[in-house]
């Protein structure tokens, strides 16, 4: 009996201290996923969780941390059941807007488009003022084909945020499937002036030359996948078009 009794006054003692533990490694998993540490993430976000000590609200939070790690790790299925999780456990509503758009991007990636569109419009209808849902589910209507309710998505988001480079990126790759020519260069344009990385400017400036082929216009065209090349030689998406400039030999 004294053992036992014994037992539990030391697993009582150390209860706060299992508890503070994997509060740190919740917290810790949040800090190496800005900085893009998406192995480390996971592995303490999973810690965190098997101590089974964190609070309701908490454990959703840190649910949505792994599913990030893990989608970013291009584990789409892991991502998907941890954002699941996160909104089984509960999230208040600008939280779980993000854990569906987060989910929605992951439905994406492996081809279920209509549970990521069913997910983009549950995080846009639970915080309107978040606008990467907005961007995402046109992308996605883009893909289908529904060009109208693209261009009306897109240009909700850019309402929401003008600074937002991608949604003009997006706006204007739409453009160019309805042949505005004109109004792609403007958007891909506009994309490269607000673009926070040289990776998202190049996305915008290869597009653009894109659109200056449909114009009619080589001579800009050619510039602007000769600036492509130059800062992102390797794309492998880009190769076509730098074989066909003769940027790089076949």
């Amino acid at each position: 009996m004294r053992r036992l009794l014994l037992a539990l006054v030391l697993l009582l003692a150390a209860a706060p201290a299992i508890a503070q533990t994997a509060t740190q490694d919740a917290l810790a998993a949040f800090r190496a996923l800005g900085t893009g540490d998406w192995e480390l993430a996971e592995f303490l976000s999973t810690r965190a969780l098997n101590a089974g000590t964190l609070a309701r609200g908490d454990q959703a939070a840190v649910f949505g941390y792994r599913g990030d790690a893990r989608r970013h790790q291009d584990d789409h299925e892991g991502a998907i059941e941890d954002y699941t999780q996160a909104i089984t456990v509960g999230l208040a509503a600008q939280f779980a807007a993000r854990v569906f758009n987060s989910r929605g991007i992951a439905f994406v990636e492996i081809g279920e488009l209509e549970l990521a569109l069913d997910d983009y419009t549950r995080a846009i209808r639970l915080d309107p003022a978040f606008g990467e849902p907005l961007n995402n589910r046109g992308t996605v209507h883009m893909f289908l084909r529904e060009y109208d309710l693209a261009l009306a998505d897109h240009n909700a988001a850019i309402r929401i945020n003008p600074n937002n480079s991608r949604a003009y990126t997006n706006r204007g790759q739409v453009y160019v499937r309805l042949k505005f020519f004109e109004e792609a260069v403007d958007d891909f344009t506009t994309a490269m002036d607000l673009a926070p990385s040289e990776r998202e400017a190049v996305v915008a400036l290869f597009n653009r030359g894109i659109a200056w082929e449909g114009l009619g216009e080589e001579a800009e065209a050619r510039d602007d996948f000769a600036l492509a090349f130059e800062l992102a030689p390797d794309e492998p998406t880009y190769r076509e078009k730098y074989l066909e400039y003769g940027l790089i030999r076949p």
